[in-house]
């Protein structure tokens, strides 16, 4: 099927300034159950959705929700003869080496990285220039590549931060000011 096709089979949103308001107002729900949780057990609380993530993303680099198909989070189309599908990962951790996990078989143009500051509520989006063509080259343990682990049918799992953001001194593509819902572009 070509890009073209599976990008016809998707189901794709624009995010709006009303559309952004109900993520943000989600991700602060989100922030007050994640605290509470943390604090009636003692556990690390409950994971950022990649759902809020992937809409701030495409927010604040003015790129296309994809809410049906599991080709790809999002497309870029700023250039209609070339869309780009592009793959959204996301932390919270509060370890910049947190492994982030990909699925066995992956197709896109492009992984975009957001890494959240809860404590400040921004969030850091990086668009890396990966493809999934090059994501097969990474390293995932001494032995193995991604695609190592992808033939085996498992989920590769690295660290976006260490293995690309730090490894090519990345800085963020935008930043996203959750609270104000603004959007900085230090590049």
């Amino acid at each position: 099927m070509s890009k073209i096709e599976r990008i016809e089979k998707m189901e794709l949103v624009e995010v709006d300034a009303a559309r952004i308001k109900q993520v943000v107002d989600t991700y602060f729900h989100w922030k007050t159950l994640d605290t509470e949780i943390k604090t009636l057990s003692g556990t690390r609380g409950i994971n950022f959705p990649s759902e809020l993530s992937e809409y701030m993303a495409c927010y604040a680099l003015n790129l296309l929700v994809n809410k049906k198909s599991s080709e790809g989070d999002a497309v870029d189309m700023t250039d209609p003869n070339n869309p780009l599908i592009i793959e959204i990962k996301g932390s919270s951790a509060e370890s910049l080496t947190a492994p982030n996990s990909f699925s066995p078989s992956e197709n896109f143009d492009d992984l975009v990285f957001v890494r959240l500051e809860k404590n400040d509520d921004l969030l850091k989006i990086y668009r890396t220039g990966i493809n999934s063509e090059k994501l097969k080259q990474i390293k995932v343990n001494s032995k193995q590549t991604v695609e190592d682990q992808q033939k085996e049918h498992r989920r590769p799992r690295f660290s976006i931060q260490k293995e690309i953001i730090d490894k090519y001194n990345l800085e963020p593509d935008a930043i996203f000011y959750i609270r104000d819902k603004k959007i900085s572009r230090p590049k």
